[in-house]
């Protein structure tokens, strides 16, 4: 059987796709890079930041997470997961308050039924 290897992506949501399923794998600075490369093609899209800044907090990169998560919540600040998982980096931080705050944010965004 002939296999073909997946072409290049060509837009935002390819690399958006392709790097999440590096993250998935654990290939993190794969992930990076090509969250990295959607984030150049399409800078206003909220979830390809938080994304990034998931894959930065597995990498241990917890001052890049908060970046891309803050800047996720710049761009949609309804968004109850990205406080969700800012409070897990500052958890990791040791930064209680920031993370309590955040946290109580994302259950208060729930409650109102934003995602």
């Amino acid at each position: 059987m002939n296999r073909r290897l997946p072409e290049e992506p060509v837009d935002a949501e390819g690399f958006r796709e392709r790097g999440n399923r590096y993250g998935r794998y654990g290939n993190y600075d794969m992930a990076i890079r090509d969250l990295s490369r959607a984030i150049e093609l399409e800078p206003g899209f909220a979830d390809t930041y938080y994304d990034r800044g998931c894959s930065f907090y597995e990498a241990g990169m917890y001052e890049e997470a908060v970046a891309d998560l803050s800047r996720a919540i710049e761009l949609n600040p309804e968004g109850a997961k990205y406080y969700s998982q800012r409070s897990i980096v500052y958890l990791f931080m040791d930064q209680m308050v920031l993370a309590e705050s955040d946290q109580e944010m994302s259950d208060s965004l729930r409650e109102q039924g934003f995602e």
